[in-house]
């Protein structure tokens, strides 16, 4: 069973909305735990190309993919909390790396990466 079976199978990704995953390449401009989150889910989701802000954050990705390609170039961070009102700086970190990831998947599977 390939790996991302169960994910394509979704009507809103499907296989042409994951072969576009596939393509897809994707600057995680935040760092530290934010950063961490979004390559890591970018990874799992199946995105083959990430350029992210340090190399632990390109571990991370490797972590849960070996095969995504993870280059390291200085990027700029948008700091802001992305529209989260958490008071946890954790959580707050967390959630603003999970939205990144999510929004680059959706603009992956609609084409508009």
């Amino acid at each position: 069973m390939d790996r991302h079976s169960r994910q394509a199978g979704l009507a809103e990704v499907g296989g042409i909305g994951q072969a576009r995953i596939a393509r897809a390449r994707v600057d995680v401009c935040a760092g530290g735990l934010a950063g961490d989150v979004a390559a890591r889910y970018l990874a799992g989701a199946g995105v083959r190309g990430l350029r992210v802000r340090n190399a632990s954050i390109a571990s991370a990705a490797r972590a849960v993919d070996p095969e995504v390609e993870v280059t390291v170039a200085a990027l700029d961070a948008d700091d802001t909390a992305d529209g989260f009102d958490l008071r946890d700086p954790t959580a707050r970190e967390l959630a603003r790396g999970s939205r990144l990831a999510l929004d680059a998947v959706v603009s992956a599977i609609r084409g508009t990466e």
